[in-house]
């Protein structure tokens, strides 16, 4: 059974495909509702659609204020990096940009 995964991100371009990326997501699974508000940052690997990433879990995308996006995406988890990375929060999709 796929996992399904729910992420923030300031702009859909700010999700890199097909490249190992760090990013904060919470789990939306069935089966592990209880950590529907616990965030955790992994290290994986991002599709836009699923025929890019056959083997990959659900991943919606919402942007800061909480607007869904339409489709979701796919997501590969490699690694589990914990609750806490040093640096800025959100620093993956906020990094050296301006706001629009």
């Amino acid at each position: 059974m796929k996992k399904e995964f729910m992420t923030f991100t300031r702009a859909l371009s700010d999700l890199k495909e097909n490249q190992e990326t760090n990013l904060t997501i919470r789990e939306l699974t069935p089966e592990d509702r209880k950590n529907k508000y616990n965030g955790k940052i992994v290290k994986a690997i991002l599709a836009s659609a699923p025929d890019k990433l056959p083997d990959g879990d659900t991943l919606w995308v919402r942007s800061w204020t909480g607007v869904l996006h339409p489709k979701p995406w796919v997501i590969k988890v490699l690694a589990d990096l914990g609750e806490t990375q040093p640096g800025h929060p959100a620093a993956e999709t906020t990094e050296h940009q301006e706001l629009e």
